[in-house]
């Protein structure tokens, strides 16, 4: 069951904390990642102030003086919670989780049983094979155990609580009404009855319909979005992240039944046959419970299992998903489903050209040259310019796309 912590301190403190929790390895307790920044609050401002200023990670200025921390939660109500968070949803929230990315995943909600072991096995070996991280956890199941911290005022806390009370998941549930108690507790506020506009269905169909439709008058502020597009549940995991825009998902019994699964160009054969015998048991086990109309099919969902969804966005919104996710140290599918086709169809909008796409073409410099705590530069552009791209925008894009396969289970 997900541990539920309430802090109350200096906004920086916590803001330290979130960025402790994103990168350190999940078997260090969050009591010493948070009294690792209280004892030192310089070097907790200037580790925050850093990651602002370097990297332009503007959402450790948004924490308020105190955070809700959800230990042991699967990555699946993770990915539920910060999907609901965003302006056109009128739904205001912060912060960060462990990422994937960077941090081992080290175990998983005891329902997946020896799906988990098996996922976990074929994740330590196609690492120990030179996989990166970043793709080895698409094999994992959603039932994956995580961590996060949000803050948010407290209408959006009982927004969220509102919301999550409503789902069919049990521990969704769960964390709504506790959520909702800390509400009473903290805050001496009753719960009112305002919900976000938009939901995520378990059940039934919907069509999207994939392209990109744009709407522009020659003033940015016009500019909207209308973009279907497929990926990975763990590709939406950080297109949701995008809170100026709406990201709409298709049903949750929808994307199991369709039994589609992201394959990254870094997995040799052994491993992408490991992949397929832990999609074929997945998918069997998901439709086992969607028959009994069990909503926990959803932890046997795979990170690399593919969705469909629509971003709805406006104005200076769409401009910064170009510019932060069409760039070489966006993670590679981000790149090919959103940020490279986002980028391509803004191009037909001569007016436009120099405020989109990466940073090395706008700016002429680099932000990022070495991302996750390595030393290496996988940038192929990076590679050809030292940051300074020289070429045109469209030749730019055309190094930045990397192949990728699915399979259907």
């Amino acid at each position: 069951m997900v541990e539920i912590i309430f802090l109350e301190d200096n906004p920086l403190v916590l803001a330290c904390l979130g960025v402790k929790i994103s990168q350190t390895p999940l078997k260090i307790p969050i009591e010493t990642l948070y009294e690792e920044c209280k004892k030192d609050m310089e070097g907790a401002r200037k580790l925050v102030q850093k990651i602002i200023q370097k990297y332009r990670h503007g959402i450790l200025a948004e924490f308020l003086p105190y955070a809700i921390i959800f230990e042991k939660i699967p990555r699946f109500e993770t990915l539920f919670i910060w999907r609901v968070v965003s302006s056109p949803n009128l739904m205001v929230g912060a912060g960060l989780e462990a990422s994937f990315r960077v941090v081992e995943p080290d175990r998983y909600k005891e329902i997946v049983g020896d799906l988990g072991e098996m996922a976990f096995s074929a994740y330590e070996t196609a690492v120990k094979l030179g996989v990166p991280a970043q793709d080895a956890r698409y094999m994992l199941p959603e039932a994956t155990l995580t961590r996060m911290i949000f803050t948010a005022p407290p209408r959006y806390l009982m927004k969220l609580a509102n919301y999550l009370k409503e789902t069919p998941l049990p521990e969704l549930k769960e964390i709504g009404e506790k959520i909702e108690n800390l509400i009473r507790e903290k805050f001496n506020l009753e719960i009112s009855e305002e919900k976000p506009p938009s939901k995520w269905e378990f059940w039934g169909e919907k069509r999207i319909r994939e392209g990109i439709f744009l709407d522009y008058s020659g003033e940015i502020p016009s500019l909207s979005l209308n973009m279907g597009i497929k990926g990975s549940l763990a590709m939406l995991a950080q297109v949701v992240r995008e809170r100026p825009s709406l990201v709409e998902i298709e049903p949750l019994e929808q994307i199991a039944k369709r039994g589609s699964f992201v394959v990254p160009s870094s997995f040799p054969e052994e491993v992408i046959k490991d992949y397929q015998k832990i999609a074929k048991e997945a998918k069997r086990r998901q439709m086992e419970l969607i028959e009994k109309k069990d909503p926990e099919f959803v932890y046997y969902l795979l990170m690399g299992q593919q969705a469909k969804a629509m971003i709805y966005g406006k104005g200076f919104g769409i401009i910064e998903i170009s510019r932060e996710r069409s760039c070489g140290a966006a993670q590679w599918e981000i790149r090919n489903a959103v940020g490279i086709p986002l980028t391509r169809e803004l191009m037909g909008f001569k007016e436009l050209e120099k405020e989109i796409g990466p940073r090395c073409w706008r700016e002429q410099k680099c932000l990022e040259p070495a991302t996750f705590k390595t030393k290496i530069q996988n940038c192929r552009p990076f590679k050809l310019s030292i940051g300074k791209w020289q070429g045109s925008l469209k030749e730019l894009l055309d190094l930045l796309q990397e192949p990728q396969e699915t399979f259907v289970v």
